[in-house]
């Protein structure tokens, strides 16, 4: 087991003990800085260094692509670093967690999330990276004369899993047992990642949290927000390289704030289909049995699109409708908002359930439908609890209520994204983040929960809530909806 100073294949770092039993060593460089003529290249090998590295603070994060146009720049292109927390008990090697973060691709960092408690409670090894973010992470410059310029982002990910590959012996950690995770955009990149050719044998099972392999843009989608840039920009792709950091976000804020319309359909800025890093789309990549050897458990919220109702989220709403009619048609989408009005759960808008199922769960059904028809193991469950915490005390059990009971710390709420403090965890609290870390662990060290995998003859499915339960087809009348839909038919 490491002591606080550990041999990397880099040049060794020095890390921190936790307030528990766990040792932390935080903002190790898994790339070189991506800047300069490096921007929107592929990450390059950190530069070896000899004296030990103080390993105590988290790195910068990567530049932010939400604030306000005209305000003063969030982050540093200089971002490609990884945080490892393991427990400080000898033992044999331990599974590694390996977590994305979310954040619309736009924003977020690794270094919002403290893994002292996973670490500890589910006996592993945990990793939180950065990665590029908005079109520093996900803009394809190659359809302009930009060689090896596509998925910036995607290839961050595979990097720092390399890392882990290389180091992670040396922190406790087993390179042969990494489980890939995230939430929100971490679930989609690693839904994603379960496609791209160059990540294979880097991880051996996935944990997929609200984001099942549907947001990721064609090359034609590719063009047109790289058109729309350079527009806002009034520059052209073979200067890119130069514009001011300030200048590309308000830029791409331009772009984010048009996405809701029939070609972009919600999306700005995401994993593109370049047919090199990601030769295909990840469900038809799935389908064909990218990821019949990982065991993956696909999770959801119950009404995830509620914590979209504000203005600043209006292109994801703009986008989901924008994306069911474009792709089924306005005659089908209107059939579809019909029927979703005839079982419409008590008290909500069941125009609200259509979206949240055409963005949330249907992409997570088909998901695990591929991945079980092509001969691979997968699980599946859906988070009920409502966390006594804003907004989810207001706002019922929506999107990242899973997150917070995830990375909390027994008896408080992790304060992630810099929310206000959150109140005391509640028994009810207390009781379904139990309930949640113990599968994850058994997820971690055994390659399965413990509930019955997904088949289609039952559709079993865990109901993570104050009573926690086995549901077999939860919400049946409307997956039947899209039955007679063929799987590339949905949004």
């Amino acid at each position: 087991m490491p002591g606080l100073q550990v041999e990397t294949l880099m040049g060794p770092v020095g890390g921190a003990a936790e307030g528990c039993p766990v040792l932390s060593w935080k903002g190790i460089p898994y790339a070189a800085p991506p800047t300069r003529e490096r921007r929107f290249r592929p990450p390059a090998p950190v530069k070896p260094w000899a004296a030990v590295r103080d390993a105590t603070r988290y790195g910068p994060q990567a530049v932010q692509f939400t604030s306000a146009t005209g305000q003063g720049v969030e982050g540093e292109e200089d971002c490609l670093t990884l945080n490892v927390w393991a427990p400080a008990e000898p033992a044999a090697p331990r599974p590694v967690l390996f977590w994305i973060h979310g954040g619309a691709f736009l924003h977020g960092s690794g270094g919002l999330y403290d893994g002292a408690w996973l670490a500890e409670v589910c006996d592993a090894v945990v990793v939180t990276v950065n990665y590029r973010l908005g079109p520093l992470g996900f803009l394809d410059l190659e359809h302009l004369g930009r060689a090896d310029t596509a998925n910036p982002a995607l290839r961050d990910l595979v990097a720092a899993l390399e890392w882990v590959r290389g180091n992670i012996a040396s922190f406790g950690g087993d390179p042969g047992r990494v489980t890939l995770s995230g939430q929100s955009a971490g679930g989609m990149l690693t839904s994603t990642l379960l496609a791209v050719p160059a990540a294979r044998g880097l991880f051996h099972q996935a944990l997929v949290l609200s984001g099942a392999a549907r947001n990721v843009h064609t090359p034609d989608q590719n063009a047109e927000v790289t058109g729309r840039l350079l527009t806002a920009l009034d520059t052209t792709a073979d200067r890119l390289a130069d514009v001011p950091v300030r200048a590309l976000r308000d830029a791409a804020a331009r772009v984010v704030a048009t996405a809701g319309d029939d070609v972009l359909r919600g999306d700005g800025f995401c994993p593109v289909v370049d047919g090199t890093v990601l030769p295909r789309a990840p469900l038809a990549a799935v389908a064909n049995g990218a990821a019949r050897h990982l065991p993956v458990w696909i999770s959801h919220v119950s009404h995830e699109m509620d914590i979209f109702l504000g203005p600043p989220a209006a292109p994801v709403l703009a986008g989901t409708d924008t994306a069911g009619r474009t792709a089924l048609g306005e005659q089908r989408w209107a059939e579809l908002g019909k029927a979703y009005a005839s079982l419409p759960e008590a008290g909500r808008d069941p125009h609200l359930d259509l979206l949240d199922d055409t963005m949330w769960l249907i992409p997570a059904i088909r998901l695990a439908e591929a991945q079980q028809a092509s001969g691979g193991q997968v699980w599946f469950s859906r988070f009920d609890h409502v966390p006594g915490m804003p907004p989810y005390d207001r706002l019922g059990a929506t999107h990242g209520a899973d997150n917070r009971c995830l990375w909390a710390h027994p008896p408080a709420f992790n304060n992630l994204a810099g929310l206000p403090p959150a109140p005391p965890m509640r028994p009810t609290d207390l009781a379904v983040t139990a309930t949640l870390h113990r599968a994850v662990r058994a997820f971690l060290h055994t390659g399965a929960p413990d509930w019955p995998r997904y088949e289609p003859k039952d559709r079993a499915t865990m109901i993570l809530d104050n009573r926690s339960r086995i549901a077999y087809d939860p919400r049946r009348e409307r997956r039947l909806l899209w039955a007679d839909l063929p799987s590339d038919a949905a949004p």
